[in-house]
């Protein structure tokens, strides 16, 4: 049941979002074409304007993501749908799980075609040297390869997405545990819920750096291997703890009860 739950909440969720998809990718792909010119006045003024229209669907992407998630999350729970949602014969959980699973599917997506506009607009040999120059002073003094330095910011990053989720979930389900001003106290929820995942982040940093002698290096303008290691590992922990710490946190108060509106 969860994986139909899942496939009616991704077609809700990318109702419109393949649109902004295919709209940034062909200005991307424009944008790389006329470059080609850029040597001609003309072209490079209209280069500039597609870049400028790229940047900006890029950034619509990742906007209309995160809008169309909450929307679907607020009209499945606690709209006019959600009458028909909270008849099913499922769980709670599995109705919670499948749009926590949902929303990151689409986040996912939406940051692959963020990243393939970009590398459109920017692939080149000398880019791509030019940066592995700097990823090799990067993890200079660190014992690992290059693939496994960049294979573990993106579990990171894949980690940074989820602690987002789970934290929007647990913000939205808070705020609408309320009678009224649901919107306002769910916005609110979520900065608590950053504040206290951001301040506790910035403690166990200093307690641990403190305890292997690198504290100084926090406000370094440069990091030893020691300490760019300890903080790939700590920022790990640390993400995988928030996002399974709020998902649990959104089910313990979905389960008390749905305040439909």
């Amino acid at each position: 049941m969860i994986t139909k739950l899942y496939k009616y909440d991704i077609k809700k969720m990318l109702r419109i979002l393949p649109y902004f998809y295919v709209i940034t990718i062909v200005l991307a792909g424009l944008t790389r074409i006329v470059n080609i010119w850029n040597d001609i006045q003309v072209m490079l003024i209209i280069g500039y304007v597609l870049s400028g229209a790229t940047y900006s669907a890029i950034a619509n992407v990742l906007v209309n993501t995160f809008v169309h998630i909450l929307a679907t999350v607020q009209g499945g729970f606690y709209k006019d749908e959600s009458y028909l949602t909270h008849t099913l014969p499922v769980t709670k959980k599995q109705l919670l799980t499948a749009k926590y699973l949902s929303a990151l599917t689409v986040i996912i997506a939406s940051i692959l075609v963020c990243f393939l506009s970009l590398f459109t607009m920017f692939y080149s040999k000398e880019l791509i040297a030019t940066l592995k120059v700097y990823l090799d002073a990067t993890i200079t003094g660190i014992n690992i390869s290059s693939g496994l330095f960049i294979t573990l910011i993106a579990i990171i990053l894949f980690a940074e997405i989820c602690t987002f989720i789970s934290m929007a979930f647990a913000a939205i389900i808070k705020g609408h545990s309320y009678n009224n001003k649901k919107g306002g106290k769910s916005f609110l929820w979520f900065a608590i819920f950053y504040v206290i995942s951001t301040s506790v982040t910035v403690i166990m940093a200093v307690i641990v750096f403190a305890i292997g002698g690198m504290l100084p290096e926090l406000i370094a303008e440069t990091l030893s291997g020691k300490a760019l290691i300890t903080i790939i590992i700590l920022g790990l922990i640390l993400y995988v703890g928030y996002a399974v710490a709020f998902y649990f946190i959104s089910q313990k108060i979905f389960n008390k009860g749905v305040n439909v509106d």
